[in-house]
């Protein structure tokens, strides 16, 4: 209790009605009130210091809340809008929508006219009028994306530039003969270049373009895509055309540039897979049925078109050519494959190409026109639908020949099994009876695969040349120094095996299979000399690349 409130107090007697000691000094009779506690009037205190209470800190909470509540609304806003610093052509575009971005494109192009005169005459020509169109989608579409691969920090600083600079249209790509027409001029109208398929089908081929004669369109499409970009806000001066020779709008080195992406997409083909199976490959003769050549690469497109350059993909097309050609030949039984090899595994001969047994689920390649020309867009890629393969075998045969240079034969194999053995004559320098080499004239029985390309890796022949009929005839000089020379005609069913010119053939005698048991008698400057009977079977049997292995 204060000290002020003890001595008043001491004023009064808490338990009577009189004044006490000490009261008041007239002694008039004085009315008594119950003691008054001043406690109750006391402004509880907290034990220690008195708290004083702080408002800046909720100042600054407040503060807080409301720079983060900004933030969290500008990046919900920025997630539809175009970023801070972002600009199309110098035009700030920053916080529009895509659809506003399109509609600001479409709005310069339909507004974009430029006075043309020719002969005295003036014209407004529209875009349109000179074949040309803008994708507005896409270059919207570049403008709402522009900065976003950026650190987050950047994304959202106006100070951090990013000017969209792609151009509306390629003015090279403007179409003069319709310019022509819209002034009246007779023209002379320029052949575009054109890719067409290749004989064997496997790639593409260009067809030069022709130079026409007409008014020059390139300077009124520069004028007009220059007005696009101003959005509006340039002058649109009147251009002065003339008569000139005038290039088509697919030119020669257009059209090479597409035949580069086409004969790319051949070579490395996008293919149509079920799980991990491949079931078919947009080869070029699929490409060739759908595609197109566009001079303008930023042209606007349909809804079923892409692009890779130059060269447009229709959806609808390469569906048709799906529909009517590829699935058309796929097969729900499988059928194996079937082929010749020869000793070290190369494909000599395709008896079979087979197929596997596919089964596409209902209605699930539908969409693979869509799906595939967007795979064509980008380069490469693969396209899945569902349902079921039944995967081809492929059966090898394989054959190689062993010409035994001491028992005199030539025996055939088919998968390590001899089917077929012939009596031969060798080269005169094997000994006859073990076949080793003794002299100048020998059938070779090593094969150095540094000199000899057409070994195989453990150093024995590959038939490398064939003739069904050949005039044979050489000269060479011995290491005795004597000259040895021949002449022979017609040798027939010839199969080189050596580089330096052995080869096994019908021998140059008159002499039948039977005739030539242990040689014959007869002998040769190298070469393997078979019997007329059996020389075309023998001929007809050993395929291009098969495998000779020749033992002494």
């Amino acid at each position: 209790m204060s000290e002020r409130n003890e001595q008043f107090r001491g004023t009064f007697d808490a338990s009577a009605s009189r004044p006490v000691s000490g009261g008041f000094a007239d002694g008039e009779a004085t009315a008594v009130f119950s003691p008054l506690d001043m406690d109750a009037f006391a402004v509880p205190e907290e034990t220690g210091a008195r708290k004083r209470r702080l408002v800046w800190p909720w100042i600054v909470v407040g503060i807080v809340a409301l720079l983060a509540a900004c933030a969290g609304g500008g990046f919900w806003f920025f997630q539809s809008h175009a970023l801070p610093g972002v600009t199309l052509w110098g035009h700030s575009v920053t916080g529009k929508t895509y659809d506003q971005i399109v509609s600001t494109i479409n709005d310069s192009v339909s507004g974009t006219k430029v006075p043309v005169s020719y002969n005295g005459k003036t014209v407004d020509v529209t875009l349109d009028d000179l074949g040309l169109s803008v994708d507005a989608s896409t270059i919207a579409n570049e403008a709402s994306n522009a900065k976003r691969d950026g650190a987050w920090w950047q994304r959202y600083a106006f100070w951090v530039k990013h000017d969209v600079t792609t151009e509306p249209a390629n003015p090279k790509a403007a179409d003069s003969s319709k310019l022509s027409q819209k002034l009246s001029i007779d023209e002379v109208a320029p052949v575009d270049a054109a890719v067409q398929l290749s004989a064997d089908q496997n790639g593409f081929d260009v067809v030069a373009g022709q130079q026409g004669q007409g008014a020059d369109a390139e300077p009124v499409a520069k004028a007009a895509v220059a007005r696009i970009e101003s959005l509006g806000t340039s002058p649109a001066s009147t251009v002065t055309v003339e008569l000139q020779a005038t290039d088509p709008a697919v030119t020669d080195d257009i059209a090479n540039q597409a035949k580069a992406t086409l004969d790319s997409l051949a070579q490395n083909p996008v293919t149509i897979k079920i799980g991990d199976h491949q079931i078919a490959a947009i080869d070029a003769p699929a490409l060739a049925a759908s595609t197109t050549i566009n001079a303008n690469e930023n042209a606007k497109l349909s809804g079923n078109e892409t692009r890779n350059g130059y060269v447009v993909f229709d959806a609808d097309k390469l569906q048709q050519y799906y529909d009517n050609t590829i699935k058309a030949n796929l097969s729900t039984g499988r059928e194996d494959r079937e082929v010749i090899v020869n000793g070290v595994g190369d494909e000599l001969q395709v008896i079979k190409e087979g197929h596997d047994g596919v089964t596409v689920a209902a209605g699930a390649d539908a969409n693979v026109g869509k799906d595939v020309v967007e795979a064509l867009a980008k380069g490469s890629g693969s396209v899945s639908v569902e349902g079921t393969v039944d995967p081809m075998q492929t059966k090898s045969t394989k054959r190689n020949v062993v010409i035994d240079l001491s028992d005199h034969t030539v025996t055939a194999y088919e998968n390590d099994k001899a089917i077929m053995t012939f009596n031969a004559g060798i080269g005169r320098g094997n000994d006859p009876k073990t076949g080793e080499c003794t002299g100048d004239l020998c059938t070779p029985t090593y094969c150095d695969p540094n000199v000899y390309d057409n070994c195989t890796p453990n150093g024995d022949f590959k038939i490398w040349l064939k003739y069904l009929s050949q005039d044979m005839t050489g000269n060479l000089t011995l290491s005795d120094g004597s000259n040895e020379s021949w002449d022979a005609k017609n040798v027939g069913f010839v199969n080189y095996f050596s580089k330096t010119g052995c080869a096994i053939h019908r021998i140059t005698t008159t002499m039948n299979n039977s005739q030539l048991v242990g040689g014959g008698g007869a002998s040769s400057h190298g070469c393997v000399g078979i019997g007329w009977d059996v020389a075309q079977q023998f001929y007809n049997w050993c395929l291009m690349g098969t495998t000779v292995h020749v033992q002494p």
